[in-house]
């Protein structure tokens, strides 16, 4: 008779050699290895997979510095013509949230684009540990030759160590960053990624997608507050444009009175147009709150806002001031399913979000 315990043994010998004989055929790729840059979505050189400059450590504010530290907005491009392509890294220690999950918090998102030039999504098995985030994706259909792939990196969490792999018979290639003038957005929560399912559909990752153009997201969760100190490192960036919406973190739970917000708001464009006079600058009003129609301290928070940005939009346009624009209330009209939790948008609030902006966006590339 057969024994099965030994049968057993031979099978789990079989299969981890099996496995490490897999592991030995990928050949992996270190997006920070090479001899030209590839994180997309940077404003600065040789900064890993940070958002602000070693420099800024010492000037902004702690939270700010650590928010920057999330790799909200980043993205590597590259091509290869494997069937299975695995993702692995080190996550910082906080995987999820109560109200956004792993795959958006600390999750990876790859696109693959078809053969009339639109990003696909592409379906991932994904692992996630304390120590370690594992993703594969699987494309069995995928027709012979190289394809070009964007792979966008956790909204809400730092990561280091990131490496690719495919089979070592396989081509692969990463793509150098793009150097057109990015779009850059300073914002707070909702810009940096709250509440997306997975990076994909962070609305300044959409318009990305849409427009065809880099984004650099500046924004930095319930800390988006047009400090001086942020917008030093902001107007550093040579842009397409500059955004600044940034009304949801500065309400009056913060502090802020009408004095005050309209000050940051005038001394922040002022100071950006100051340092680049011909380049648009885009403000944005506050979205509202979904229980705004029951809570009267939540309507009058956002509307008093957005009735303080257009009064001082209108005294800098009346005082001559070119390239400034204004994304309204109504612009972006946001429904009442629109929200996780009364604040940050669902996919389906980010993508109205996106929306919006990219027919501000289009509006002012054609002027």
């Amino acid at each position: 008779m057969i024994d099965m315990a030994k049968l057993v043994v031979v099978f789990l010998v079989f299969g981890l050699a099996h496995s490490s004989l897999k592991a030995q055929e990928l050949t992996w790729h270190d997006p920070l290895s090479g001899d030209f840059t590839v994180v997309e979505g940077q404003g600065w050189e040789n900064i890993a997979y940070n958002r602000l400059p070693d420099s800024a450590r010492e000037v902004v504010r702690g939270p700010v510095w650590g928010l920057s530290q999330n790799a909200a907005g980043l993205q590597l491009r590259f091509t290869t013509g494997a069937s299975e392509i695995k993702v692995e890294f080190t996550p910082g220690p906080r995987l999820s949230m109560p109200h956004m999950p792993s795959t958006g918090v600390s999750g990876l998102d790859l696109y693959a684009k078809n053969e009339a030039g639109k990003w696909m999504w592409v379906r991932g098995k994904y692992h996630f540990a304390t120590d370690s985030v594992s993703y594969s994706f699987i494309t069995p259909g995928n027709p012979a030759g190289d394809k070009e792939y964007l792979l966008y990196l956790p909204l809400y969490n730092s990561l280091s160590d990131l490496k690719i792999g495919v089979e070592e018979t396989n081509d692969f290639a990463f793509i150098p960053k793009r150097e057109e003038p990015p779009i850059v957005v300073y914002g707070t929560s909702i810009a940096q990624g709250a509440c997306a399912s997975r990076p994909g559909m962070a609305w300044t990752n959409i318009v990305g997608r849409t427009l065809g153009v880099p984004m650099v997201n500046l924004a930095f969760s319930g800390n988006g507050r047009l400090e001086p100190e942020v917008l030093a490192y902001v107007k550093a960036i040579d842009a397409r444009v500059f955004v600044l919406d940034c009304l949801p973190n500065l309400g009056p739970w913060g502090g802020f009175t009408e004095e005050m917000v309209k000050d940051k708001i005038l001394q922040s464009v002022k100071a950006v147009k100051a340092a680049h006079p011909a380049t648009p600058v885009l403000l944005v009003a506050h979205a509202g709150y979904s229980d705004g129609w029951i809570d009267m301290d939540r309507k009058s928070a956002y509307t008093n806002l957005n009735a303080w940005t257009e009064s001082c939009f209108q005294e800098l346009k009346e005082s001559g001031l070119q390239g400034l624009y204004f994304l309204s209330y109504e612009d972006i009209g946001m429904g009442n399913d629109d929200f996780v939790d009364g604040t940050h948008p669902t996919d389906l609030g980010m993508q109205r979000y996106a929306d919006a902006y990219v027919k501000k966006f289009r509006e002012i590339f054609n002027k």
